[in-house]
């Protein structure tokens, strides 16, 4: 199942299961890291990448139903659910740096209840401090990449994406080639600041024409284009891209006027009003003239920012907070000019988002066009999906003219035929959706969509699955494309080098019948053959060969995920690998005598249908086949020292309760590489707890039932190897620099 795939059995799995308290016990931990992993990935491709898939609405309601689970299932929660720390990746060009205070992302609201529910809790928290008057500012929301900019006696000195949150990577060289953001200031101590780097739509028309001129892949948004052209490394490339930048937030530094030192700053017209009425507000996010004025700018807005200040602090309307925003002052020496406490440092923030803004994200915008004709396209399993070709529509910036129509039970949903007007979603900027037909256009031309009976690609009959429809020729080409395209991606053999593109080519010219010939590929006669493509050079062939190579000492895991096997998805590959390491499996006989028995049963989430499924694909000849070839060219089979996923890599479990000197996720990882598990709520079968200041009634829970309990300090650090920092009180200041404030 890859992303995509299943992105779409989630959303259905929430559409049927709304509340996830009814979740069946036999389904609950295979679902969650379904969620997990599926949210990861989305994650990469959105920070790393810049190639998301869905829209921020669509990744919100899969966010928002992860935290409803765990909320349903306390002890099911996991470390590396993204709901457990700030949401964000690193990639591996750039060098690590560290934000002194986080860079948290926005709530994000999308109708007036949200926002209501929003203005309650600011409220409940105000009130309880003593502040009975603050006011709702609102002020548009940039789309583009997030950027912390440091200056040290009026120079710029470092730039620094978000990254997680926590740790960014230093783009300063790439920065200073951008040429709105001022390289000199007129302010003499440390400045640290907030802003959005971006690409004007102009700019963004005239690039994609280049790339398309040069068979390059057109960016779908000015997003996309800003993310991709900051992480170039030729840094003189980067100031060809033409990049704006707004500065919109003082992080750090003596309180002053942010355009009065000469940064990019976005001049709100007076429609963005300040008040102390929240459906006030709320009317103003709902006024397409705002929307109206957003979307003739130059540059691109998502949606609004409402945030609060107490009424009696004094403002700074310079600027779009996406972040906490300090109340001190603070000159080169560190000390702390206080203000007064205001709403602003009594809201302080979650982990995740800070309490005192959020965001309302503008209704996705929908478009009505005519199915001009159904297409049908085959995936690696043999899948067969429809797809409509609608007359071309201008739609959130790109043009759209195909769209998936998932399978025949959408298709009977949605009461769509050839012919029919149909509504067309492209929220976020993504992948469009087909919301439904317009009856009322119809003219009994329309006709129904009815399943091939042959492969679209290869004419081999179709076969009915349940709501599938199936490709069942094994030497099908696209079958043979997207089972390789699968088979060199990040989560499997992670062979780089090779795109979809290249695959096709080969696959087209018969170089590649089936992913054992990636193997072939670094033979001399293949290497002399590719060299006659014009994408390939003798630098991409030898990199591309040492890729070849290195994927065949992958672990297990990756390989098992690499194959397609029916319900083995990535969480699955590494709870079934860490099973073939307890049972000592070392060559790919023992292995295929594992997997064609019943022994996988004992794997968590593989039930009786999975397991039946897996037994015949692994009886398959074909299988066999391929695997056996596998083996040939070397690649390991073996699980004997396999490392899998540290969360589920030992069978000693631990939970922790209290304030510890280091961040709690990463004692957690300290834990986790010492090859114990965690475990946020305590069991009968928790092997031990650490307990440090201010425990929490977990601590009782853990004496009531016997768990061995670690509380003794010096005993802690000693018999788990942990380095504490030595424990100082902190002050205000150190609580501010630490993203308290």
């Amino acid at each position: 199942m890859n992303l995509s795939e299943s992105t779409q059995y989630l959303q259905s799995f929430i559409k049927k299961t709304p509340n996830p308290e009814y979740i069946p016990d036999s389904e609950l931990k295979t679902i969650y890291q379904l969620f997990i992993d599926t949210l990861t990935d989305h994650n990469h491709l959105y920070y790393i990448e810049a190639k998301p898939i869905i829209s921020d609405t669509e990744y919100d309601e899969l966010f928002a139903y992860l935290k409803a689970m765990e909320e349903y299932f306390p002890t099911i929660i996991s470390s590396t659910s993204p709901t457990q720390g700030l949401v964000g990746q690193l990639s591996d060009g750039f060098k690590k740096a560290v934000h002194q205070i986080p860079l948290l992302s926005l709530e994000n609201s999308y109708n007036a209840e949200d926002i209501r529910e929003w203005a309650v809790r600011v409220a409940k928290l105000a009130e309880k401090k003593g502040i009975l008057n603050w006011e709702y500012h609102l002020e548009p929301k940039f789309d583009g990449l997030s950027v912390e900019c440091i200056y040290h006696d009026g120079k710029l000195t470092q730039a620094i994406t978000r990254g997680d949150g926590k740790i960014g990577e230093d783009i300063t060289a790439n920065v200073m080639m951008i040429p709105s953001i001022p390289k000199q200031i007129s302010y003499l101590w440390t400045l640290q600041v907030r802003g959005e780097i971006m690409m004007p739509k102009s700019q963004l028309l005239k690039l994609n024409q280049q790339r398309e001129q040069s068979g390059q892949t057109p960016f779908s948004n000015t997003r996309n284009a800003a993310a991709g052209s900051i992480k170039l490394l030729d840094s003189r490339e980067v100031g060809k891209r033409g990049l704006i930048a707004f500065i919109y937030d003082q992080l750090w530094g003596e309180k002053v006027d942010l355009k009065s030192i000469g940064m990019p700053v976005f001049e709100l017209p007076e429609s963005f009003l300040v008040t102390q009425d929240i459906e006030q507000i709320i009317a103003r996010c709902q006024d397409f003239q705002i929307k109206h004025f957003l979307e003739e700018q130059d540059f691109d807005f998502d949606g609004l920012v409402i945030k609060v200040s107490d009424s009696r602090a004094p403002k700074n309307t310079s600027n779009c907070d996406t972040s906490e925003k300090s109340d001190f002052s603070l000159f080169d020496t560190g000390t702390p000019v206080n203000n007064g406490e205001d709403i602003r440092s009594i809201l302080w923030s979650t982990e995740h988002h800070p309490r005192r803004a959020i965001a309302y994200k503008f209704p996705a915008q929908q478009v009505a066009s005519q199915i001009q004709e159904i297409t049908f396209q085959v995936g690696r399993t043999g899948i067969i999906t429809p797809v409509a070709h609608i007359e071309p529509i201008s739609l959130s910036g790109a043009t759209i003219s195909r769209v998936s129509l998932h399978n025949f039970d959408f298709i009977a949903k949605k009461q769509i035929k050839k012919g029919d007007f149909v509504r067309v979603q492209r929220s976020g900027e993504v992948i469009p959706y087909i919301l439904g037909s317009v009856k009322e256009r119809r003219n009994g031309s329309e006709e129904p969509i009815i399943p091939p009976l042959f492969c679209p690609e290869c004419r081999d009959p179709i076969t009915n699955i349940d709501i599938h429809y199936y490709c069942t020729n094994p030497t099908c080409s696209a079958q043979i494309r997207e089972k390789i395209t699968h088979f060199v991606s990040r989560d499997a053999m992670d062979i780089s080098g090779i795109g979809e593109a290249m695959i096709e080519v080969l696959v087209k010219q018969k170089i590649l019948n089936s992913v054992a010939d990636m193997y072939q590929l670094t033979t001399l006669q293949n290497q002399i053959l590719l060299r006659k493509f014009p994408s390939f050079g003798e630098k991409k062939i030898t990199e591309l060969v040492n890729q070849i190579e290195r994927s065949k000492k992958q672990p297990l895991w990756k390989l098992i995920n690499a194959l397609w096997i029916p319900h083995i998805w990535k969480k699955t590959a590494q709870d079934v690998t860490e099973y073939l390491t307890l049972q000592k499996v070392e060559s790919l006989g023992q292995m295929i005598s594992v997997f064609s028995s019943d022994e996988l049963s004992k794997v968590a989430g593989i039930g009786e249908k999975s397991l039946q499924a897996i037994q015949l694909f692994m009886t398959n000849p074909e299988t066999l086949k391929l695997l056996n070839t596998l083996e040939q060219e070397g690649v390991q089979f073996s699980a004997i020292n396999e490392k899998t996923n540290p969360e589920s890599s030992s069978h000693w479990t631990f939970s922790l309760t209290g304030t510890f000197p280091i961040a709690r996720n990463d004692l957690i990882q300290q834990m986790q590489k010492l090859g114990y598990r965690h475990e946020e709520n305590p069991t009968s079968k928790t092997s031990f707890m650490l307990i440090w200041e201010k425990a929490w009634s977990k601590a009782e829970k853990a004496r009531k039932l016997w768990i061995l309990i670690y509380e003794n300090r010096e005993t802690i650090q000693k018999e788990f190897n942990l380095t504490f920092p030595k424990e100082e009180k902190k002050t205000k200041t150190q609580a501010f620099q630490g993203g308290l404030f």
